[in-house]
């Protein structure tokens, strides 16, 4: 048993390696979107599998790890998104009214 949990860390560690690769190369806005969602569907399937097989606490903790990982990619993929709608619209500038106040005669 003890070395199918090596050979699934060691494969884990290799996912994790490419998938920064992947990232590093990673320009579009599409692209990126495409990845975040993948990894939703890869981290929902892992929960899924986890209710309905016995895994030892590390591959949960791992699991879970994970899932935090990519909700924090796609957080912080959200963030750069609205960065760059925020420099392609155009900055409105409120406009200025004179407001006259008239004071009641007693």
């Amino acid at each position: 048993m003890g070395g199918r949990r090596e050979k699934g860390a060691e494969a884990a560690k290799r996912l994790e390696r490419h998938l920064e690769e992947i990232v590093s190369e990673v320009t579009t806005k599409e692209t990126m979107t495409h990845f975040v969602n993948a990894g939703m569907d890869v981290v929902q399937a892992a929960n899924s599998a986890l209710k309905h097989i016995d895994v030892p606490e590390e591959t949960k903790l791992r699991i879970h790890r994970a899932e935090k990982e990519v909700l924090l990619a796609a957080k912080s993929f959200i963030d750069a998104v609205l960065t760059e709608l925020d420099k392609e619209m155009p900055e409105r500038k409120a406009a200025l009214k004179k407001v006259e106040i008239k004071r009641k005669s007693k």
